[in-house]
């Protein structure tokens, strides 16, 4: 199994976070005119039985993002980082206010990357790029085979980040749902 850091691929893993998944950052245009009209948008209800099929594909998306995690920490290893020194040189990315060759030239020799460290670095963010489009993709899959809109999910989730009461209901749908495979497999032997 690979070990790694839970943070050791955050700016790759951003889109992965529970109430981002799906979010689409879409920014609202304001109007042009003078006056503004400010809409009160209170997300749907949740039906109750919307919440066993946002917990079974809730539990796919789940499965695929740590395959994935599992996959992108791989990439980084293959290419011959390890995760912490990764995660030291992506930190130089965010921290180290470059904004032209030079300046990352600069930030580069100030964290002691080695040209070989930065060609390996910049190997494992495309191999994690192209993980993340898959598992997107794979992602979007699952969740529609269920019938599930992609929009529905995304409100769900981010619904339950801020509600407890929906947070047990999805909770103990999903041990219900773990249960019956439970016993289905059982039953099978």
């Amino acid at each position: 199994m690979v070990k790694y850091c839970a943070a050791a691929l955050l700016v790759m893993l951003a889109w992965l976070m529970p109430g981002t998944a799906w979010a689409n950052p879409v920014a609202p245009l304001l109007a042009q005119s003078a006056s503004v009209e400010v809409v009160d948008v209170t997300p749907a209800a949740i039906s109750d039985s919307e919440i066993p099929t946002f917990a079974r594909v809730y539990q796919k998306v789940q499965l695929l993002r740590l395959r994935a995690e599992q996959e992108m920490a791989k990439a980084v290893e293959d290419e011959g980082l390890s995760i912490e020194r990764f995660n030291a040189i992506a930190e130089t990315q965010l921290t180290g206010a470059a904004e032209s060759p030079d300046d990352m030239a600069k930030v580069a020799e100030r964290a002691k990357i080695s040209k070989k460290e930065d060609k390996q670095f910049k190997a494992a963010v495309d191999r994690i790029i192209a993980i993340r489009q898959s598992t997107e993709a794979e992602m979007e899959k699952a969740i529609e085979a269920d019938g599930l809109a992609i929009d529905t999910f995304n409100s769900i989730l981010e619904q339950s980040a801020d509600d407890t009461d929906l947070q047990r209901k999805i909770s103990d749908e999903i041990v219900k749902q773990t249960l019956v495979t439970a016993d289905s497999a059982a039953q099978a032997e």
